[in-house]
């Protein structure tokens, strides 16, 4: 079997879901590198199923958005998967975005904590620290501590755009720990009992007894009410490809498509819009 390796942020259990899918019979192969929301959760399942369906390799690499656009300009990857937007310049040099999913992000509080939900504003206000203490949401008199995840500073990343920071974070609360990787930011939450932050709920879930995920504007953060419009706090995730994908990876992106495709990607993401 063929063996890979790649720069990653994750912890290396995460790596299980570095998965090479190998077929000798029809010696095709396709390679995605990018976003570790997807990788971490979703592109290993969809590759061996259609591994399964097909007999054609898949190599799934994890990586960040930025990793992602350098492996398909640079021929490594056919695929490369964007958590963030595609920049103006990017767009310009014919990258083609292609929705696949999207990611549900999670306002996340220790379990010890009993707030169950707050608006988009006071997720707002907490980031910008404008809001201080628990004691304003309905909680103990102790300061908010913010845990947040700096990452992706030169696109139109999700988290940043709802919290309506600034590309440089100078509104950010200036009390905030800032973090490199969703991992750490979780360890934050567990550690500290007035700890808050945001990550991806895929990197939650079977956490509920040392994390708590809350309602945001009175909707509780599941693939059904983002697919229903009515939880506010999702983000698209995109394939991207280097012009028109050829035709073999236009088979994998309409396999993903399928229903039998997007039944795997509703196991921890919610479908693309």
């Amino acid at each position: 079997m063929k063996k890979i390796t790649a720069k990653n942020s994750l912890p290396p259990m995460a790596f299980l879901f570095l998965l090479v899918f190998i077929s000798n019979a029809s010696g095709q192969q396709l390679a995605y590198q990018g976003t570790h929301i997807l990788t971490y959760s979703t592109m290993g399942l969809l590759a061996e199923a259609y591994q399964k369906r097909t007999g054609i390799t898949v190599e799934v690499m994890g990586g960040g958005c930025s990793d992602g656009v350098v492996a398909i300009t640079k021929g490594r990857a056919k695929m490369g998967g964007l958590c963030c937007p595609l920049k103006p310049e990017e767009e310009a040099r014919n990258l083609v975005p292609h929705a696949v999913a999207r990611d549900i992000k999670v306002a996340i509080v220790n379990f010890i904590n009993p707030v169950v939900g707050l608006s988009s504003q006071q997720l707002r206000d907490i980031h910008q620290g404008k809001i201080t203490n628990w004691k304003e949401l309905g909680w103990i008199d102790r300061p908010i501590a913010v845990i947040y995840r700096r990452h992706c500073l030169d696109r139109r990343e999700p988290v940043r755009e709802f919290l309506e920071l600034d590309d440089e974070l100078k509104n950010l609360t200036p009390k905030a720990i800032v973090v490199r990787t969703d991992m750490q930011l979780i360890d934050y939450v567990k550690r500290f009992p007035t700890a808050i932050g945001i990550t991806s709920d895929v990197f939650v879930k079977n956490k509920e007894t040392e994390v708590s995920r809350l309602a945001i504007d009175g909707e509780a953060p599941t693939a059904a009410n983002v697919e229903a419009g009515r939880y506010p706090f999702a983000a698209v995730i995109h394939i991207v490809t280097n012009g028109a994908p050829d035709p073999e990876t236009r088979k994998f992106l309409d396999f993903v498509g399928s229903p039998a495709g997007q039944q795997i990607i509703r196991k921890n993401l919610a479908t693309a819009p």
